[in-house]
């Protein structure tokens, strides 16, 4: 693989290689992600979204503007999604009570139902993408990647 990406990185500074190399790896990450979500009708983007709507907004629910602030994705391109999600069965979105300008996006049971059925497949195939990198080097990464998306201007 070494030999393979000596040839996209030709001649390129070590900033340039370093986003390049991130690129390829969420390419082939992407991919194989893909393969577990595509059987029920996912994609990562879908994903991402319902695990944020079932595990941060819970019962009472979630509101748009703070789903685009944790995938940092427009207020837009989340609408496009949760239009399709709800479409789907898989979310409903309602007027919050005290302020009904504000709509509270909820996980059906479907649509958990759904996250639990393919979750111990995402789960194994996650474990074998990263099965060959030590824990201590997983650690080490992670953090880097954190100090990383925290301070990126």
């Amino acid at each position: 693989m070494k030999k393979n990406l000596e040839i996209y990185f030709d001649g390129q500074d070590k900033n340039t290689k370093l986003i390049h190399a991130i690129g390829l790896l969420w390419g082939q990450i992407s991919s194989k992600l893909d393969e577990v979500l595509a059987p029920a009708k996912l994609n990562i983007s879908k994903f991402n979204i319902l695990m944020i709507i079932k595990h941060v907004g819970g019962y009472d629910g979630i509101q748009q503007n703070e789903i685009s602030k944790r995938l940092l994705v427009t207020a837009s391109n989340i609408t496009k999604l949760l239009d399709k999600l709800e479409k789907d069965g898989l979310i409903t979105r309602n007027t919050k009570k005290e302020d009904r300008r504000v709509k509270l996006i909820r996980i059906t049971d479907y649509g958990s139902k759904t996250l639990d059925k393919i979750w111990p497949k995402y789960l194994k195939i996650t474990k074998k993408i990263n099965s060959h990198i030590a824990s201590v080097d997983a650690d080490y990464v992670e953090l880097v990647l954190v100090d990383w998306l925290t301070n990126i201007k």
